[in-house]
């Protein structure tokens, strides 16, 4: 833990630094095109997840998501447009807690910085005679340390879970069998035994020199050249939101590449602003094309492996446009001068990137196993022992100890973990039968802390009344823990 402590106060550190090397050596920020790439970024991230997760659908505050991200789509340089996305955006999501993808928490917590940031900046400019620009360029500067933070830290937890005894070994390892999925899926990945170790090897290698990079001012262009490279390839994969979360990182790489000083926009061609609105009108209707095909693919029951094919060919047309605004950057830094440092950090927005930090420390403080950035990791830290090759687990709470073991039940969702032995948390377990309104419901479970099985049935008086009553909103919307693999045989792959 002394390690883990250790980087989070380096973080700070090293912000404060380059804090101080830009305040001595920068001019005021007063440009605001950086400003507007991360909006345009954003708002097509929130395509690309519709396109990846189907809800929003079907709930009005998806409709009203839609909306808002079409407003920050044609008004990108709008503080009102983008702090109206990001409130739109949060509250969807906290409505889909805590059933949420990793990447999509993540995001969350990205989101919820950047309102702070607005809220911050703007309160702390109050009173000064600031054009709309600069106030735009301040904020963007302010919200660059903030994100290069919680990035940094995502991808440190994420190589942090992976060094465990399951992800070494290949019978079960995450790295193996998605590289399975994927050599099945795009015939000129190669496939075998003799791939597997240097998949594994790979895998660790490449989520731990893209965060090195990132930390280094001099190395950052490099890094984001391997992790737009990277993600590329993992977006490759079948696997459900893999080219969202992809996606998510292309846009956040802006704040590494350019800061307020610049223009992403920059370019020999200049583009008359109808033509940029006809550009913006040909990627909405791509869009809606996609939303129409994919419906369609469902509708004819072609199922989900069609309508994400659609997603993902809709999401390079993103995704190219985005490096191609990348690329005279790339170009200009990776031999030459590093971008600029970025401003002083406002420190009280350092709380979002500790936020980050220790969301991704909780299976280790026996919290919350699934939204922790474990992602395709194989850890597991439940029961009586944890399988990392050096992390220990504090029991400050009793969620991960306290498993069930499902007998018998007449509950669909339930019988499944009948079938495949797998454990609940007795967290869980409480979670799924407090919000069951079936009358017959029965559940037969042998609990951790008693030897002798219990039959559970919610109609009469039952022997565990703790099952009928759901968790408190504060718990339920943030706690949730995955399904354990047996504890004498190794860890399969989970999400």
């Amino acid at each position: 833990y002394s390690l883990s402590i250790t980087f989070l106060t380096m973080v700070v550190r090293v912000s404060d630094t380059m804090g101080k090397h830009s305040s001595q050596s920068s001019p005021q920020p007063v440009n605001d095109h950086s400003f507007c790439l991360v909006s345009l970024g954003l708002a097509t991230a929130s395509f690309v997840h519709m396109l990846s997760f189907p809800w929003w659908r079907s709930m009005l505050s998806g409709q009203i998501l839609l909306a808002s991200t079409l407003i920050l789509f044609f008004l990108p340089r709008s503080i009102s447009a983008l702090s109206f996305f990001l409130l739109t955006s949060l509250f969807f999501w906290f409505q889909k807690l805590p059933f949420v993808p990793n990447h999509i928490f993540f995001e969350i917590l990205v989101h919820t910085s950047m309102l702070g940031t607005v809220l911050a900046v703007s309160i702390c400019q109050w009173k000064r005679d600031l054009s709309s620009q600069e106030l735009r360029g301040l904020i963007y500067e302010h919200m660059r340390p903030v994100v290069m933070g919680a990035l940094i830290i995502m991808y440190f937890f994420t190589v942090l879970h992976k060094l465990n005894w399951d992800f070494f070994n290949p019978a079960v390892s995450c790295a193996v069998s998605m590289h399975k999925e994927l050599a099945a899926s795009v015939p000129i990945v190669p496939s075998g035994t003799l791939t597997h170790w240097p998949t594994i090897i790979g895998t660790l290698f490449f989520e731990l020199i893209i965060p090195l990079g990132l930390w280094w001012r001099k190395t950052r262009v490099a890094a984001v050249l391997v992790g737009l490279f990277f993600h590329w390839f993992l977006a490759l994969h079948p696997h459900g939101g893999i080219y969202s979360f992809s996606h998510l990182l292309y846009v956040l790489y802006a704040v590494f590449l350019f800061s307020s000083q610049d223009n992403p926009f920059a370019t020999r061609i200049s583009i008359p602003r109808l033509g940029i609105l006809v550009i913006k009108l040909a990627a909405v209707f791509l869009f809606g094309v996609a939303l129409f095909l994919q419906m369609r693919a469902y509708k004819n029951g072609d199922g989900f492996l069609m309508a994400n094919a659609i997603g993902f060919y809709t999401w390079l047309v993103f995704a190219m446009w985005l490096v191609v605004i990348y690329t005279p950057a790339i170009r200009r830094h990776v031999w030459n001068t590093p971008p600029d440092p970025m401003a002083r950090p406002i420190y009280l927005l350092l709380i979002f990137p500790t936020l980050v930090f220790f969301n991704g420390l909780s299976p280790y403080l026996s919290l919350k196993t699934t939204t922790a950035f474990s992602m395709f990791s194989n850890i597991r830290t439940e029961g009586t022992g944890t399988n990392h090759l050096f992390m220990p687990r504090l029991r400050l709470f009793g969620y991960q100890d306290d498993l069930v073991e499902i007998l018998e039940s007449n509950d669909r969702q339930l019988q499944q973990y009948v079938k495949t032995k797998d454990l609940l948390t007795w967290f869980e377990l409480r979670r799924i039968t407090s919000s069951r309104k079936r009358e017959n419901l029965f559940v037969k479970y042998k609990r951790s802390k008693q030897p002798e099985a219990i039959l559970f049935k919610k109609k009469g008086a039952p022997e565990d009344a703790a099952l009928l009553n759901p968790h408190p909103w504060y718990l339920s919307r943030f706690l949730v823990f995955r399904p354990i693999g047996r504890l004498d045989k190794p860890m399969p792959c989970r999400h």
